[in-house]
């Protein structure tokens, strides 16, 4: 029985992947021209209009995640969530699907994506259109996302830069701080827990499953860091201690 609930997850995850790609590309093929006549092909109606889309989508595959018994998730302070316009959204990197439930979670999301990302003919045309590629120069990052809060967009940003490693300690980077002084918005730091995420992890194998359950998301919305204290400082101490800061909060989940 242990090995047929394994051979079902498995397959469940390999059914998650295949309808988010297939949706994805309905999506960018049918649903966004469309979407772009509704809204006279004005750029602002249209990034509006399909942040609100992408937010409800994201919740229905999630749901669909659950139901297929690919993972379970709990949201500890979830309603803290409801309406935040204009945060830094920062949290820890533990598997693939992280981003898809932060959408799902964050109403009017934006985020720094992988510039590569753009090749990808499944969500090349979401990419281009909503979020921010790490290519460019990280100067014209800034001032992207600073624009985009500015309209109440918030920001969802790994600290990280990439998916956790296991076993090994996080290394946060400077980038998320330097997004939240830069546009002077706060921070709210969520933590990813629940169990070992095998094949989902970085470098892991796609038939791999975590061995004995599915996965689990035990994900707590933490505090608020406020910014105000690190204006007056120079942008590379500012820089230095808001990313210590972030990383302290993170850690102390972890370790508990």
């Amino acid at each position: 029985m242990a090995k047929i609930r394994y051979i079902r997850r498995v397959f469940a995850k390999l059914f998650c992947f295949a309808f988010f790609g297939i949706c994805s590309l309905i999506l960018t093929m049918l649903l966004f021209p469309i979407i772009h006549i509704i809204t006279g092909f004005n750029e602002r109606k249209f990034k509006i209009f399909v942040r609100k889309f992408n937010h409800q989508y994201f919740k229905i595959f999630v749901k669909i995640a659950e139901i297929s018994g690919a993972i379970r998730l709990t949201v500890e302070n979830k309603e803290s969530l409801k309406n935040i316009r204009s945060k830094v959204v920062i949290a820890n990197h533990p598997s693939l699907f992280d981003v898809v439930i932060l959408f799902s979670l964050i109403p009017n999301a934006n985020c720094i994506v992988k510039g590569e990302l753009i090749q990808n003919k499944f969500i090349s045309i979401i990419i281009k259109n909503l979020y921010i590629p790490n290519n460019i120069p990280f100067e014209d990052q800034l001032e992207m996302a600073k624009t985009s809060m500015d309209e109440g967009n918030n920001l969802i940003i790994f600290p990280e830069g990439t998916r956790s490693k296991p076993g090994e300690p996080w290394e946060f980077k400077k980038g998320a701080a330097r997004f939240a002084l830069y546009a002077q918005n706060d921070v709210i730091p969520i933590f990813f827990g629940g169990n070992e995420k095998i094949g989902l992890r970085k470098n892991d194998k796609l038939l791999q499953f975590h061995p004995t359950e599915r996965y689990l998301y035990n994900l707590k919305v933490l505090p608020t860091i406020p910014i105000k204290e690190y204006e007056n400082m120079p942008l590379t101490k500012s820089a230095t201690k808001l990313t210590h800061k972030m990383k302290e909060i993170l850690e102390k989940e972890q370790s508990i």
